[in-house]
């Protein structure tokens, strides 16, 4: 019989390790560089990995983020994952347990896979939920057609040509949880891309974007905010014009509030016919003691599903 152990906060190549696996068995993505990121914007942060001890192969991964705050801490699950050859044996769920004994009676969130969402509510008490799901609709970049007129109304800046007590008011109505920190943290990353969507008239913040190069060659939209339609349309078309040769990379998704129609919307504006977009049920945000509401009709996509509930 194969001997099992369990790891904790290991070195870079074995997060690297189960990044491949969950890129090759179910298509996530994300940038090498997160769990250096993570472990340093986060008050604490794990990952766990339940190795095979005789070939070292990676069995099942979790990770818990607490991130602290006036009102108490909000833990954060992530990356829970269990290699294909593995599956249906029993190996992920000591790990579950492992981070709930952690988290103990404060509040936390994950976002639900759409198969996996009562069973997190029934078995792990995270029934804080909305009402709506959240979607996921992805384009090729080679089907993207940039429209040639946008909105005359609004305007982007690189963010980082924007006063930061401004944009951290902003993402404060879309974040009630201070994370200037965090954010700041994220859009300096390699291969990050981000604007600031202003109207043109008031000067005022309407919306940021950021988009990042991911594993499998693939862009992410994390997050990308506005607050109506025509200013979503001035800030994609910015970012993407700002990426080097963007067109030569896979494909983008947003991950929306299905109560967000204009999230579709915006992807039909840039396709080049509606057919060239496929859409999903993909997770519910779920929390165990207290929902936390954000206005979902100004959110695209999240920062990430990992470990920020918007």
């Amino acid at each position: 019989m194969p001997e099992f152990e369990t790891l904790i906060n290991p070195p870079q190549e074995v997060f690297e390790e189960i990044i491949t696996l969950s890129g090759e068995s179910d298509n996530w993505s994300v940038q090498l560089g997160d769990y250096e990121y993570r472990t340093k914007v986060y008050d604490q942060y794990w990952l766990f990995v339940t190795v095979e001890k005789e070939s070292n192969d990676v069995v099942s991964s979790i990770t818990l983020a607490r991130w602290d705050a006036e009102d108490g801490p909000l833990y954060s699950i992530g990356l829970y994952y269990c290699a294909p050859r593995y599956r249906g044996h029993g190996h992920a769920r000591p790990l579950f347990k492992r981070v709930m004994d952690i988290i103990g009676d404060n509040n936390a969130f994950l976002a639900g896979n759409y198969k996996m969402t009562e069973k997190y509510a029934m078995d792990y008490g995270f029934d804080k939920t909305p009402n709506h799901w959240h979607m996921c609709s992805t384009i090729k970049c080679a089907d993207v057609r940039i429209p040639d007129t946008v909105s005359e109304n609004y305007e982007t800046k690189k963010w980082s040509d924007v006063n930061c007590i401004r944009l951290t008011e902003y993402d404060r109505s879309i974040c009630d949880r201070e994370r200037r920190k965090i954010m700041t943290s994220w859009m300096v990353m390699r291969n990050t891309f981000g604007r600031v969507v202003f109207d043109k008239y008031s000067g005022k913040i309407v919306g940021y974007g950021v988009f990042r190069i991911v594993t499998r060659n693939k862009l992410s939209p994390a997050p990308f905010y506005a607050d109506n339609l025509e200013a979503a349309e001035v800030l994609l078309k910015d970012i993407l014009n700002m990426i080097p040769q963007w067109q030569s990379y896979a494909s983008f998704s947003l991950m929306y509030a299905e109560c967000n129609q204009d999230a579709l919307r915006l992807l039909e504006h840039f396709a080049k016919d509606k057919d060239s977009i496929s859409t999903c049920r993909l997770y519910r945000s779920q929390f165990t003691k207290k929902f936390i509401a954000t206005p979902s009709e100004k959110v695209y996509a999240p920062v990430e599903c990992a470990h920020q509930f918007v």
